[in-house]
């Protein structure tokens, strides 16, 4: 890839990898991570399948985002034994939330969250979840189908509690 395509594939896709990255992280990361993405995509611009650039840059993405989620996990164990306890959410962050759909998607597995919302907010089809996901089409769209009949039951499950 020439350094004017891949300028041209910067260009056309840092804005989706931006949404992509901020509904994953804090907005404050959002720039460093795309910066890092891009970054690795450069040094990997050769192997990047033609076409399918977008669905490689989620997959990286995600990788990335795990990394850092790492080590800001082992961080926030060492400064936890420092800090005071942390006050419960308002009444009226609670009565705001949406709290049957929070609780049906806490009550997915992590591979059902990324398929879902791989689909639902990033607007993948199934080839390209089965790129970003490092799985076959047929496995991504099995996964998919049964993450939102999963959802569907557990959202009706709520509804009749």
């Amino acid at each position: 890839m020439s350094p004017e395509e891949f300028a041209a594939l910067f260009r056309a896709h840092l804005p989706e990898v931006s949404r992509f990255l901020a509904r994953r992280v804090s907005p404050e990361q959002v720039e460093d991570l795309a910066a890092d993405l891009f970054e690795l995509a450069w040094a990997k611009r050769d192997s990047i399948p033609k076409g399918l650039e977008l669905p490689w840059l989620f997959k990286s993405a995600r990788y990335l985002i795990s990394n850092q989620q790492r080590k800001l996990a082992n961080r926030s164990r060492i400064f936890a034994t420092f800090r005071e306890p942390v006050a419960a959410p308002s009444a009226e962050a609670v009565a705001l939330a949406d709290l049957e759909l929070a609780q049906a998607w806490k009550a997915l597995s992590g591979p059902e969250q990324e398929a879902l919302s791989l689909w639902a907010w990033e607007g993948l089809n199934h080839k390209e979840i089965a790129l970003a996901l490092e799985i076959s089409e047929n496995a991504a769209a099995i996964r998919l189908s049964r993450a939102k009949k999963r959802l569907q039951n557990l959202l009706a499950e709520s509804e009749n509690i």
